[in-house]
């Protein structure tokens, strides 16, 4: 037989002096949102990931946002300019990475929209999503989209951000993308990666969908742990996501805080160490519920700040029938969409290439109502 557990991820906190908005203000002893350092000795001594300081980029801190539902999400907040300076409502930045990603999605390509936009401040704020990451997982295991929209809302108010823009990729594009026609008058700017709203699905499929989700969950409870037994086998494993797969270098990005110790007991008795993930294993199952193309349309037809959408060649997405159809709803904006060489994950495979489109995008939104922002 064989026996799986986790073995518990220690981690040291360290609260800071202030809060990691940059206003120059002391915290309220009951304030949620600090900055922390983690110790990861046993992450970080086995997976090899060039440092910030190494690239020439600026260190991130990590983050972590208490939520009003209980839980808490974790993150990584770059910025530029100084611990005073304060960025312009249209240079800070939520970034919201796929599904089953992380906020180390934005690793690469955070320090260089920083860079390039220069020299003036901007903040990025890239999340673990609920359930995702080193953040809390639902009690609930309700991940609908919205729950991460209201999630995301909790996070801008501890943040004291009026007005911010959003980045969000593949499914974190979805979130955004609602996020913004909830809140239009709250978003500055949303870029797209290599996504254009929510994946829909007829009203009529939804009772198959209903009855597939449930028996999916159904067969998971007797399901064992994923188990790796090294670093490189993870990678190798991520890298198998047919469409949403990533090269195995690039996806060691993820895994300082997309997996954690475990160990496994062999048949002989033997107990051999290794890895699983820190995912949700309800994410690995299909959701309860989907989207309807009209329901998209409802959000999206709100948008009303300028849109970039960095589609991959060989992504998921292309300007399709279907994606000139889903620009039109957008009539309070105007909507870019720039085609770039690469797979889904071309925002980490080619950082440099990704950045330098959304970079030279939003340089060109510096005129009228948005260089005021």
């Amino acid at each position: 037989m064989l026996l799986c557990k986790c073995v518990p991820f220690h981690s040291t906190h360290f609260p800071l002096s202030k809060r990691i908005i940059a206003q120059g203000q002391e915290p309220e002893p009951s304030s949620q949102l600090y900055t922390h350092r983690t110790d990861m000795t046993n992450m970080t001594s086995a997976i090899s990931v060039p440092s910030a300081a190494v690239l020439g980029h600026i260190e991130p801190q990590e983050c972590s946002f208490g939520l009003r539902n209980g839980i808490t999400l974790r993150g990584r907040h770059w910025k530029s300019g100084g611990r005073e300076a304060k960025a312009r409502d249209c240079r800070r930045f939520i970034a919201v990475h796929g599904f089953l990603d992380n906020a180390g999605s934005f690793d690469l390509l955070a320090p260089l929209v920083l860079k390039q936009l220069g020299p003036e401040p901007v903040e990025i704020v890239a999340l673990d999503l609920a359930g995702h990451g080193l953040s809390s997982h639902r009690t609930t295991e309700d991940y609908a989209l919205w729950r991460y929209v209201e999630d995301i809302d909790q996070v801008v108010e501890q943040l004291g951000w009026h007005r911010h823009a959003m980045i969000g990729h593949s499914m974190g594009g979805a979130i955004s993308t609602i996020y913004t026609g909830l809140y239009g008058s709250r978003v500055t700017l949303l870029v797209l990666l290599d996504n254009f709203g929510p994946i829909t699905r007829d009203v009529e499929d939804q009772p198959d969908h209903l009855l597939e989700h449930i028996q999916e969950k159904r067969s998971l409870a007797a399901k064992r742990l994923p188990f790796h037994p090294t670093i490189e086998s993870a990678c190798t494993a991520r890298s198998h996501g047919g469409a949403y797969g990533i090269q195995p270098e690039f996806a060691r990005y993820l895994m300082p805080r997309g997996l954690k110790p475990t160990e496994k007991t062999m048949e002989d008795g033997k107990v051999v160490q290794g890895w699983t993930w820190t995912t949700d294993r309800i994410l690995t199952i299909r959701s309860a519920q989907s989207m309807s193309e009209a329901y998209a349309q409802a959000f999206m037809s709100r948008i009303s700040s300028p849109v970039l959408a960095v589609l991959a060649e060989k992504g998921m997405l292309s300007l399709t029938e279907g994606q000139n159809e889903r620009v039109g709803w957008i009539q309070k904006a105007k909507v870019t969409i720039k085609g770039v060489p690469g797979s889904h994950s071309v925002h980490m495979e080619d950082a440099p290439v990704v950045s330098e489109s959304i970079t030279s995008w939003i340089m060109e939104q510096n005129a009228g109502e948005v260089a005021k922002l």
